[in-house]
């Protein structure tokens, strides 16, 4: 009787645990059901998506600077240097987070013609944490820099006078080092977008030749000016202080000026452009007033006949 009882004792406690781990595995399977699903008000389940892993490939690499590796990035030298965009930032900045997208476009939009580079203020642990993943999840190409320094004050003041030390902060260099944009906050896209592109525009004047440079700031200023004759008696008198000589030619006879310009080349040094282009009343009325200013320099240099000279000379 009394193995008996023990048995029976024994498979209730069976019984017992097995409710036990029953209920355990039900309420285990709502969590789980709970923390995927939510209900909408009118009783419709909604599936909430996973976190989405970003794989180890396409994670972007984020180096460590200090404040002599960021110096060294603000240099530029030689001829192919390009013009430098940086972007301070942080992942616990909402303003930065905010402006990123717009970022990632600029980058798109002027790859290969400038160098863009951001430096995250992070701290150092997120170098391989929140860092590459908040530029994974923008698809950031830009170089990506984590700054350690002893001292921020130093490193802001580094960077730029304008700098308060608050962030987002933008600075954009031109291909020779020197600052031309710069804000705190966030940017304007259509500002910076312009700034970037009078940069890119003066760096292509730089390899233009004398005659397409002045061809180019002639047709710039043109159609805005209501006295024509006299601003191209300022120019040539602005070109005179800075010894240069020289003729527009409107085009006419292209080998008799072609001739012309040769030997006026040769015996004087002074240059003649041809003006290939449509001849409105304005630009008639520049040449004219640029001409007759660049002769009378002429004359007064090398005697009234240096004007007279014969194509057949």
């Amino acid at each position: 009787m009394k193995k008996f009882l023990t048995n029976q004792l024994r498979a209730k406690k069976i019984f017992v645990l097995l409710g036990i781990i029953f209920v355990f595995t039900q309420l285990n399977a709502a969590e789980t059901s709970a923390q995927r699903r939510r209900v909408k008000p009118n009783g419709e389940k909604v599936l909430i998506k996973k976190p989405v892993k970003i794989a180890a490939a396409n994670v972007p690499k984020v180096t460590q600077i200090d404040d002599f590796a960021l110096k060294n990035l603000f240099k530029r030298e030689g001829e192919t240097a390009k013009p430098l965009l940086i972007n301070f930032w942080a992942t616990w900045c909402d303003p930065c987070r905010e402006e990123f997208p717009d970022l990632v476009k600029l980058d798109e939009q002027y790859k290969g013609k400038i160098d863009f580079i951001t430096v995250s203020l992070d701290d150092l642990a997120e170098i391989r944490r929140d860092v590459p993943k908040f530029l994974a999840e923008m698809k950031a190409e830009m170089p990506a820099y984590l700054l350690k320094t002893a001292s921020e004050e130093s490193a802001i003041a580094a960077v730029s006078k304008e700098w308060q030390g608050g962030l987002p902060f933008t600075i954009l260099f031109n291909e020779k080092g020197a600052t031309v944009y710069s804000r705190q906050g966030k940017v304007k896209l259509d500002i910076l977008r312009s700034e970037i592109d009078k940069i890119l525009v003066e760096q292509i004047a730089q390899t233009l030749d004398e005659g397409t440079k002045l061809k180019i700031k002639i047709l710039d200023d043109i159609a805005n000016l209501t006295d024509p004759f006299q601003k191209g008696e300022s120019d040539a008198k602005e070109d005179i202080l800075l010894g240069k000589l020289q003729i527009i030619n409107k085009g006419e006879d292209s080998l008799a000026n072609a001739q012309l310009a040769r030997i006026l080349a040769d015996k004087y040094g002074i240059k003649t452009f041809e003006f290939n282009c449509k001849m409105t009343t304005k630009l008639i009325e520049y040449i004219k007033g640029y001409n007759i200013t660049t002769e009378t320099e002429i004359k007064r240099k090398f005697g009234d006949k240096a004007l007279e000279i014969s194509v057949e000379n």
